[in-house]
């Protein structure tokens, strides 16, 4: 007798395969070693509803408001996450298109964690579905409706609102705190030292919160005295100030950095103009010189600036002689807005075409120009010069004729910046630099470090403001003021990494994907340079941020320094040079009707 034949089982279709992303932000006090697997435990508990399973985990520390490109940086290092990670926002992204597929869906706890700029969410989330793999989130229902879409639109604005209200409310803090004249962040200024105060609210005081402001520091507010009087009553440019305080540093010790590390030991020409530009020294509190957060740290128009209500420390200079220095320093900006010789400086006789432009080689100092009968000359004289790091050797005089120069100088700007084959030249030039496999040049690095820098010092900023928080605990004083020193460590260990990057940058050559197309936003000029006259070809000069060194010790040698940008487009160059502009490479001037 045979037995019934039993149907075989049917065959159990596995679940969904999802990838887990998490994120933690790097400026709040979430701890990331029990952040992300919070994360991951509530992105865990909606997979297992839906019957699927995680299969791959990638994280970030890092901003929620970061542009798309400047995604995905890890910062995990030094953190004991005890989460495998098979990478950040970038290889989540690559790894969704790979064939065969390894994940179908990818989960988020909620949808602030991929990103709080509705820009970058959105165009993860199309990145992702052109890949077929489907963007799913915690706290939202797991399949997709019409409700679940208005749901996660509704939850990127609350997310983006949240930073909005949150950085309003900081820079409020900032605002207030500064015209009430307290000291909001950073070392204190050259010349002055620190008094700590009982916090003014009491509730805040009993917990130990301080506030502070500045007092004289009696070594170094007299050498800040001693700067601007050099300025101001002896008329002395900030070159001679500088040497005068480097030949006795017992007298005039210089500012010590941020980053000690860095220290010169000596003072500079930068130094001494920040002393002489900083209004602090009028007794003022000043906040928002310089836009640290997206300017790269240059200065704000003075219109911007928040002052304190009241002098806030003593002063050291009077506004008056503050305002003094600010005209002058003006009046001397005339060599870098495009003004000739003779119109800054009716008394000129000659406009040198170089001027500010061409440097010694030996010595690095500027050459100056001078006219003899039909000639013009650039000469350098070490006994005329006021610098005291005059090499050993350098010759007594050193001229280069600017006829000369002349030739050499346009006969290479025409062929490699403004002549139809300059492509070609660069590409035979730069072969080296655009071999595979190369390091992502100095350049963008150190674009990437500054970016790094700016992020960190916000954080430093909303920790300090978190120390003045109602309803902050010792334990959590104690974590934020860690937080604190941690943040400080970081800004100066980069500052190490852009200084180093600076000097490798000097000698790095660029790529030639970069320069290929600024170079087709340049005018045909070719040999139309040699008809130009000479304010013209100083606009351009100005434009392409020319520098020349001359070395005489090198077989009569040249070294031409230009920057490319999109400036060839600046009103300066239309209004200047309209007459002789052509277009750029395969473009037709504009119809007029």
């Amino acid at each position: 007798m045979t037995s019934p034949m039993v149907p075989p089982s049917p065959m159990v279709a596995p679940g969904p395969r999802y990838a887990f992303y998490g994120r933690v932000s790097t400026e709040d006090e979430q701890d990331p070693t029990l952040s992300f697997p919070r994360q991951l435990t509530n992105a865990e508990r909606l997979v297992a509803e839906s019957g699927g399973r995680i299969v791959a985990h990638y994280y970030d520390i890092e901003s929620g408001t970061r542009a798309y490109a400047d995604r995905g940086s890890g910062n995990v290092a030094g953190f004991n996450i005890a989460i495998p990670r098979d990478g950040g926002l970038a290889d989540l992204l690559a790894d969704a298109r790979r064939r065969p597929v390894h994940f179908e869906r990818a989960i988020v706890e909620s949808i602030s964690r991929l990103s709080r700029n509705s820009s970058v969410a959105f165009r993860v989330e199309d990145e992702l579905r052109q890949a077929d793999v489907r963007l799913c989130a915690s706290d939202e229902p797991i399949e997709e409706s019409f409700g679940t879409i208005v749901l996660r639109h509704v939850n990127i604005g609350i997310a983006r609102g949240y930073h909005h209200e949150l950085m309003v409310k900081s820079r409020q803090g900032l605002e207030t705190s500064t015209r009430q004249g307290w000291h909001t962040g950073g070392v204190a200024l050259f010349g002055y030292r620190f008094v700590t105060h009982e916090h003014p609210n009491p509730h805040k005081a009993s917990r130990g919160n301080l506030k502070r402001t500045l007092e004289l520091d009696p070594v170094r507010a007299p050498v800040v005295r001693a700067i601007y009087d050099a300025y101001l009553a002896s008329g002395v440019g900030l070159l001679q100030i500088r040497d005068r305080m480097n030949a006795d540093l017992d007298r005039y010790p210089p500012p010590i950095p941020i980053a000690p590390t860095t220290a010169l030991g000596r003072w500079s020409r930068s130094s001494i103009r920040e002393v002489l530009r900083n209004p602090k020294y009028t007794g003022y509190q000043v906040w928002n010189r310089k836009a640290r957060k997206s300017g790269h740290n240059h200065e704000n128009p003075p219109e911007a600036w928040i002052w304190s209500d009241e002098p806030a420390h003593p002063a050291i200079v009077t506004r008056e002689e503050y305002d003094a220095v600010q005209l002058r320093a003006k009046a001397n900006s005339r060599s870098r807005q495009h003004v000739t010789a003779t119109e800054a400086r009716p008394t000129a006789r000659t406009n040198y075409l170089y001027r500010g432009l061409l440097h010694c080689g030996i010595c690095g100092l500027r050459m100056w120009g001078n006219h003899r009968r039909n000639s013009t000359y650039y000469s350098c004289q070490p006994t005329h010069q006021r610098s005291s790091n005059i090499p050993e050797g350098h010759p007594k005089h050193v001229y280069l004729n600017e006829a000369r120069l002349n030739g050499a100088l346009l006969d290479f700007l025409g062929t490699a910046l403004f002549g139809p084959e300059r492509r070609g030249y660069w590409e035979r030039c730069l072969t080296v630099a655009d071999e595979p496999g190369r390091e992502a040049p100095p350049a963008s690095r150190v674009a990437e470090i500054e970016s790094e820098i700016a992020d960190l010092e916000r954080r430093l900023d909303k920790q300090i403001l978190n120390l003045e928080a109602d309803e902050i605990t010792p334990s959590l004083r104690r974590r934020i003021a860690q937080r604190v020193a941690e943040l400080e460590e970081a800004i100066a260990e980069r500052r190490q990494r852009m200084i180093a990057l600076a000097d490798q940058s000097a000698t790095e050559p660029p790529m030639l994907a970069d320069v290929a197309p600024l170079l087709d936003r340049l005018p045909l000029l070719a040999d139309r340079l040699v008809e130009l006259d000479q304010s013209d070809l100083r606009v351009l000069f100005e434009v392409v941020q020319l520098e020349v060194a001359f070395h005489p010790d090198d077989d009569d040698a040249i070294d031409v320094g230009v920057t490319l940008s999109d400036h060839w487009q600046a009103p300066v160059l239309r209004e200047s040079a309209e007459d002789w502009i052509a277009p750029p490479g395969g473009l037709e001037p504009p119809h007029t009707v």
